[in-house]
C-alpha cells in the first residue's frame, strides 16, 4: 500500500453495529499473529463490518485508545471485576458498549463503578480481555499504529502518504479514521492545521555527541534542551489553548503564562515549545516539579518559583501554515511574534567548536543538554530523524517497569528494586535489567502506591505489574548479559524520573539498545538483526515513528 498510488472506490459501510465479540476475537487473533500483512488483512476485514458512525470507536478499541477516555474507575478495580464469572453467550454490540460507557462517564462519581460493573457482567471472557486491556493500556496484540494506518488506507482507497498526513493533522489515528471512513468521509480530507485541534509534535532522535549530531548538516543550530513539559500553543485573538504532546488540554495548568501568550504579536498562531518550572535564579527545576506545578494549575510550593515558556517553533501564523517551510523561516516567524524572553536560547552551529561551547554553557545553566537542528528541514510530524537530534550529558532511555521487589532496611515496606523492560518489534516487552538507584523517599512512596495499582501477580520478593509505567533510566553503557532474555543489560542504571506523559508504546526498542553494545559483545543474533535494521532505515530514510509523513 505504501508505494501504490492507485485509488479505489471504498466499499460501502454496513448499517448495523457489529458484535463487540467480533472486535474481541480480532484482537485475540492479532495477538497471535506476527505477520504485518496478515494483521493488516484482519483489520481491513474487521473495519468492513463497522458502520461509518462507529468507525472511530472500533479503531479506538483495537489500538488501545477507547473513545470513552478516563472513566474515574482505576485499573485495579477493572482487573478485580475480571475475577467474576463471565457469561458464555455474547449479547453486546459495539454500539451497546459505547453507549453504556458514555452513560458511566457522565454519571456522578459514586455510581461510575456500579455502571461499569453492570456492563462488565454482560461481557464474555474474550470481550472482557479487550475491554480491560484497552482501558488499562495493556492489550497483548503488538504495536498496531502503523498497521492500522495501512488498513485504514486500504479501506478508504487512499495512498499511505495521504493517510499519514491526516493522522498527523488530526492528532490521532482514531480521529483520522473518522475523517476518512466516518459519516463525512466524502468530504475532502484535512490538509492543513485547524486552530485548537492539536497536531502530533515533531520529536528528536538521540545522538552520542555534538560531532555526531552535526555530521552532514550544512546549516545547523543548537538550542537548550529544556527538561520541561512539551506544550503546543494555539491562539486566535484573545483565545488561547495549550496542549500536551498527547494532545491533552493543559491550558489551566499554564494559567500564569496565558496573558503572555494572548499578547503575542499575531491574531492566529500555533507555536511549539516547553513549559518549565524555574527557580528564582532562572534554573529549571526537575521535570517532576514542572509536571506537578502544572497539575496543580500553576501553583508553586516554593517561594520564587515560576512557570516559564520556552518556545522553539512556529507552525502557523495568521492563516498560513508553515509546516513545510524550512526551520530557518519558521524561526524568523517566531521571532517576529514572540519576545526574546519567551524563546529558548539558541545559536548557529558555525563550527563544531562553537556548538561544543554552547553545549557546555547549556549544561552550566542547569539544562540536560542541547538539541541540534537542521535549519533547512520542514516540520515532520513526530518523525525521529537527523533533522532534530538531542545530545545529553549522559545517556538516558525510556523503559517500562515489568515488576518490583520489596525493599529491605530503611526501604522495608516499599517497592524498591525495579525490573526494567525494553520494547520488542512486535510491541511486547523484554527484561534487560534491574535498578533501585536514584530513588528519593518521595519517589519510593509514590511508586509503591502506583505499582500496587498495576499489580497482576507475585514474583519472588515482589509483584509483577502490567507494562504501563514508563521510567527514564540513566546508564553508562550497554553490555552483553546472558542473565536477561534480551541478551543485554544496562550498566550502572539509575532512575531519573517517571514519565507519565509517555505511553508504553514509546519505550526504547530492544534492537536499538543492542546496537550500543561494543563490538565483539552482545548476542550476535540480536546485534546483527539490529545492525541490519538500522542500515535499512538509513538507506531508505524511513523513520521509526508512525508519525512521519
Amino acid at each position: 500500500m505504501a508505494s501504490d498510488d492507485r485509488r479505489t472506490f471504498p466499499p460501502p459501510a454496513p448499517e448495523t453495529s457489529p458484535p463487540f465479540l467480533e472486535l474481541a476475537q480480532t484482537s485475540a487473533l492479532l495477538g497471535r499473529t506476527r505477520s504485518r500483512l496478515e494483521k493488516q488483512r484482519l483489520l481491513v476485514s474487521l473495519l468492513a463490518t463497522v458502520p461509518a458512525s462507529e468507525i472511530e470507536a472500533a479503531v479506538g478499541w483495537l489500538v488501545g485508545e477507547p473513545l470513552a477516555g478516563p472513566l474515574g474507575v482505576g485499573p485495579a478495580q477493572l482487573w478485580e471485576l475480571s475475577g467474576t464469572v463471565a457469561p458464555e453467550a455474547a449479547s453486546r454490540t459495539l454500539h451497546d458498549v459505547e453507549s453504556e460507557l458514555d452513560d458511566a462517564r457522565r454519571a456522578i462519581h459514586a455510581t461510575k463503578l456500579a455502571r461499569v460493573a453492570a456492563l462488565f457482567a454482560k461481557l464474555t471472557a474474550p470481550e472482557r480481555a479487550l475491554f480491560a486491556g484497552a482501558l488499562t493500556g495493556s492489550l497483548r496484540q503488538g504495536s498496531l499504529g502503523g498497521v492500522m494506518l495501512l488498513a485504514i488506507a486500504q479501506r478508504a482507497g487512499r495512498i499511505e502518504a495521504e493517510v499519514r498526513r491526516v493522522v498527523m493533522l488530526r492528532g490521532s489515528i482514531t480521529a483520522a479514521a473518522g475523517a476518512l471512513l466516518g459519516p463525512r468521509a466524502d468530504h475532502a480530507a484535512p490538509s492543513g492545521i485547524e486552530l485548537f485541534r492539536p497536531i502530533a509534535p515533531m520529536l528528536a532522535a538521540p545522538a552520542e555527541s555534538i560531532e555526531e549530531a552535526l555530521q552532514g548538516l550544512g546549516d545547523a543550530q543548537v538550542e537548550w534542551k529544556i527538561d520541561g513539559v512539551r506544550a503546543q500553543i494555539h491562539k486566535k485573538g484573545a483565545r488561547v489553548a495549550v496542549y500536551s504532546r498527547q494532545g491533552n488540554d493543559i491550558t489551566e495548568g499554564c494559567g500564569p503564562l496565558l496573558h503572555a501568550f494572548a499578547s503575542l504579536s499575531a491574531d492566529a498562531l500555533v507555536l511549539d515549545g516547553e513549559v518549565v518550572l524555574v527557580g528564582p535564579d532562572g534554573t529549571a527545576r526537575p521535570f517532576q516539579d514542572s509536571f506537578s506545578a502544572m497539575a496543580s494549575k500553576g501553583a508553586q510550593s516554593n517561594e520564587g518559583d515560576r512557570l516559564r515558556a520556552c518556545l522553539f517553533d512556529c507552525l502557523h501564523r495568521d492563516g498560513t501554515d508553515l509546516l513545510d517551510t524550512p526551520l530557518a523561516v519558521r524561526l524568523d516567524a517566531l521571532r517576529a511574534v514572540a519576545p526574546q524572553d519567551l524563546i529558548v536560547p539558541a545559536a548557529l552551529a558555525t563550527t563544531p567548536e562553537d556548538a561544543a561551547r554552547f553545549y557546555a554553557e547549556a549544561l552550566r545553566a542547569g539544562n540536560e543538554g542541547v538539541v541540534v537542528k537542521d535549519r533547512t528541514s520542514p516540520y515532520r510530524f513526530g518523525a525521529r530523524g537527523r533533522a532534530w537530534q538531542k545530545v545529553k550529558a549522559f545517556s538516558t532511555v525510556d523503559l517500562v517497569v515489568l515488576a518490583a521487589e520489596w525493599g529491605n532496611g530503611r526501604r522495608k515496606g516499599f517497592l524498591s528494586n525495579l525490573h526494567l523492560g525494553a520494547r520488542r518489534d512486535d510491541g511486547s516487552f523484554c527484561m534487560i535489567g534491574k535498578t533501585f538507584k536514584g530513588l528519593t523517599d518521595e519517589m519510593l512512596r509514590w511508586q509503591t502506591a502506583r505499582l500496587q495499582g498495576l499489580a497482576t501477580g507475585c514474583v519472588d520478593h515482589g509483584i509483577e505489574v502490567r507494562p504501563e509505567l514508563v521510567v527514564e533510566i540513566r546508564f553508562n553503557d550497554v553490555q552483553r548479559s546472558p542473565r536477561y532474555p534480551g541478551g543485554i543489560a544496562l550498566r550502572f542504571a539509575r532512575v531519573v524520573r517517571y514519565r507519565e506523559d509517555k505511553a508504553a508504546a514509546e519505550a526504547e526498542l530492544l534492537t536499538s539498545l543492542a546496537t550500543r553494545v561494543p563490538s565483539g559483545e552482545g548476542d550476535v543474533g540480536i546485534r546483527e538483526k539490529a545492525r541490519k535494521k538500522k542500515a535499512k532505515e538509513e538507506a531508505t530514510k524511513r523513520q521509526l515513528s508512525f508519525f512521519d509523513d
